[in-house]
C-alpha cells in the first residue's frame, strides 16, 4: 500500500462557522507543497507524485488524504516516501517547538510559514497524520513559536558573517535530504552535537551511493567527512561541503598496551611542546 498523509483543516473558533474556500485549499496546498519541497527543490528531481485519494467535509472540518505514487510506474517509492515523510514530520514538529532545522531549505520554509500564519487568521488548527508515523496539530500557540523561529533564522541568515575552514569532522549520519537540489546528509557532529546539512560533491555522492543504501541511516556508526566547514559568527558549524568521507572504525585497546607507547620519543615534555608548536624554528 502507498504511503499516505492526511491533513484536516478546522475553522477558527473566533471566526465564522465554516472555512473559506481559499483558506481550506491554500492550507492544504502549502502543507503538501512543503512536503514536496523537502524531497527535492527541483520538481524534475522528485520521484514521488502525491495524488489525492480522498477529500471530504464533515462540516465544518475539511480533510484530504494524499498517497505517494511513483513518477515512473516501474519504480517503487516506498523507501523514498518513508524518508521524505519522516523529514517532513521532523521539520514541522521542530518548528512548532520553536526551532528551525538548519537543513530546511528556503522554499518549503516559505510554504510552512504561510501555513502557520493562516493558523492565526482564518484557520483554527490543522491536524496532520502520516500513515504509520507521526501525528501532530498546528494550533495558534505553536504556530506563533514556529513563525518566530523562521523569522529569527531569516534575520540570522542576513546578519551572519560566516567563515570557511578546510578540514574534517566526525559524527553520525542521522538522515538524508537535499540541499538546493544537491544530495546531502543530515550530519550530527560528535563534539558539539549540532545537526547540520552535509552537502556531497557529485564525485563523493557517486562514490558513496553504491557503497551504502540510501535507505540506511548508518545508525550507530561514526564517519569522518572532510571539505569546506562553514561556521557562523558565533563559531557554530552551519554546513559541510564534503569532498571526502571515511568510516571511523573503533577498536578496543587494553590499557597495558597503551602503557608501552613512547609518545615523547625520548624528548622532555617541553621539547615535545616546542617541536609540536614549531617554536624551535623561531
Amino acid at each position: 500500500m502507498a504511503k499516505s498523509i492526511s491533513i484536516t483543516v478546522h475553522p477558527s473558533d473566533l471566526g465564522a462557522e465554516y472555512l473559506t474556500v481559499a483558506d481550506a485549499m491554500h492550507q492544504v496546498l502549502d502543507m503538501v507543497g512543503a512536503l514536496e519541497g523537502i524531497e527535492a527543490g527541483d520538481q524534475s528531481e522528485r520521484k514521488i507524485v502525491w495524488r489525492l485519494t480522498e477529500a471530504h467535509t464533515n462540516s465544518p472540518p475539511f480533510t484530504i488524504t494524499a498517497e505517494a505514487f511513483p513518477r515512473d510506474p516501474q519504480v517503487s517509492v516506498a523507501l523514498e516516501a518513508d524518508r521524505v515523510t519522516k523529514l517532513y514530520a521532523v521539520a514541522v514538529t521542530t518548528l512548532l517547538a520553536g526551532e528551525k532545522p538548519t537543513w530546511l531549505e528556503s522554499e518549503p520554509g516559505k510554504l510552512l510559514k504561510r501555513a502557520l500564519k493562516r493558523n492565526l487568521n482564518g484557520v483554527g488548527h490543522t491536524d496532520v497524520v502520516i500513515e504509520g508515523g507521526a501525528a501532530f496539530s498546528i494550533v495558534p500557540t505553536n504556530a506563533r513559536a514556529g513563525l518566530a523561529a523562521l523569522e529569527k533564522a531569516e534575520i540570522v541568515e542576513v546578519e551572519d558573517r560566516r567563515r570557511t575552514e578546510y578540514g574534517s569532522v566526525e559524527g553520525q549520519v542521522i538522515g538524508l535530504t537535499k540541499y538546493y537540489s544537491s544530495p546531502a546528509l543530515i550530519f550530527q557532529e560528535r563534539l558539539s552535537g549540532e545537526r547540520v546539512p552535509c552537502v556531497l560533491s557529485p564525485e563523493l555522492a557517486a562514490k558513496i551511493g553504491p557503497e551504502h543504501a540510501w535507505s540506511e541511516a548508518w545508525e550507530g556508526k561514526y564517519h569522518r567527512v572532510g571539505g569546506q566547514l562553514i561556521y557562523d559568527s558565533d563559531g557554530r558549524l552551519k554546513r559541510i561541503n564534503a569532498s571526502s568521507h571515511e568510516e571511523v572504525v573503533w577498536s578496543d585497546v587494553p590499557i597495558h598496551a597503551l602503557k608501552g607507547i613512547d609518545l615523547l620519543r625520548g624528548r622532555t615534555v617541553q621539547e615535545h611542546i616546542d617541536a609540536f608548536w614549531g617554536e624551535r624554528f623561531g
